[in-house]
């Protein structure tokens, strides 16, 4: 969206079972807003760079109630896997979930990672974390939605490259409840790819569809790698739209736009999503450039240096979306 809401908040505090966590950070003024304004965020390779500016990356997403990470590729915390083997916490991925806590976020990660591979629990590239930043001061976690993976195999699915995870939200005041499915579809252009991309759709809007008795209100949001118009009209599934229908760029690279982010939702069953906000698209390279204090390197954005910009920051805009509180939920 274009405009960003300065929203304060309460005493953090950690909500419900399983994995969690937050620092109390001390905010004044009105508790809760009327709108809930949400950010998805591809950051490369979170928890394999070890240059990554941490800070930054927070302090770009720091205006927004809730936040979503992908390729978060290792633990920020120790902890075991479901099947009893344990894991250690990765030392850059820990910071990265320091910064954001600093900033007044608690957040949410699923219970393992998942991969294309037979392999999982890799701690690498290979697989990834689901996350969710959440600011309680505005919503609470609602594990009684339809939440958790979207399948029992995390690994080299039939259906998913990655077996996206759902998260549930609710408005303080009891008036908005929704469910957010993260996704990171597969890359690249060739027909297979795309019609990979097509089957993961399709399988999440049937999960949807089987877990809607009670919910309505699902939002499917992230990196779907969508190539160009034609493929979005060819992949969104019957009933759901797209936020970013024109096709803006969301991707970092000025020699190759493409309009790989989204955000999809069904009109019908969620007219909270506030279509006159749009979709936003917050420019990564002009955003980071105030934080940039090395002198011994130059800001890898100007001129704009792929490798390192990835490596530093990420190849992807963070892209933004708000939720209408009150007026409308049904369910």
């Amino acid at each position: 969206m274009r405009k960003r809401l300065i929203i304060a908040f309460l005493l953090l505090a950690g909500i419900g079972a399983g994995w969690y966590g937050c620092r109390p950070v001390q905010r004044t003024g009105p508790a809760v807003p009327r709108s809930l304004t949400v950010c998805s965020f591809n950051i490369q390779f979170l928890g394999h760079f070890k240059d990554k500016d941490h800070a930054a990356l927070a302090e770009v997403v720091s205006g927004f109630d809730i936040v979503l990470v992908q390729e978060l590729v290792a633990p920020p915390v120790a902890g075991t896997y479901p099947d009893g083997e344990p894991y250690t916490a990765d030392p850059e991925a820990a910071a990265f979930f320091e910064a954001m806590e600093q900033q007044g976020f608690a957040w949410r990660l699923s219970p393992e990672d998942t991969g294309s591979g037979e392999t999982i629990h890799t701690a690498g590239p290979a697989t990834e974390w689901w996350a969710a930043f959440y600011r309680p001061g505005a919503v609470r976690y609602a594990a009684d939605l339809p939440v958790g993976f979207l399948a029992p195999d995390r690994s080299n699915h039939a259906d998913y490259e990655r077996v996206p995870y759902a998260f549930g939200f609710r408005s303080l005041d009891d008036m908005l409840d929704f469910v957010l499915i993260p996704v990171h579809l597969k890359p690249g252009a060739s027909t297979a790819d795309r019609a990979r991309r097509r089957h993961e759709l399709a399988a999440i809007a049937a999960w949807v569809e089987a877990h809607d008795a009670v919910e309505q209100d699902f939002i499917i949001v992230g990196d779907m790698n969508i190539e160009g118009a034609a493929e979005l009209v060819q992949v969104t599934p019957t009933g759901w739209v797209s936020l970013n229908d024109e096709c803006r760029p969301t991707n970092t690279h000025p020699g190759r736009p493409r309009p790989y982010d989204h955000v999809m939702f069904r009109p019908q069953t969620t007219p909270e999503m506030d279509v006159q906000a749009d979709l936003g698209v917050i420019d990564l390279v002009a955003a980071v450039r105030p934080f940039w204090t090395d002198t011994d390197e130059p800001f890898p954005g100007d001129p704009y240096d792929h490798n390192r910009f990835r490596q530093v920051y990420s190849d992807h805009h963070p892209v933004t979306f708000s939720l209408l509180i009150g007026a409308f939920d049904d369910d």
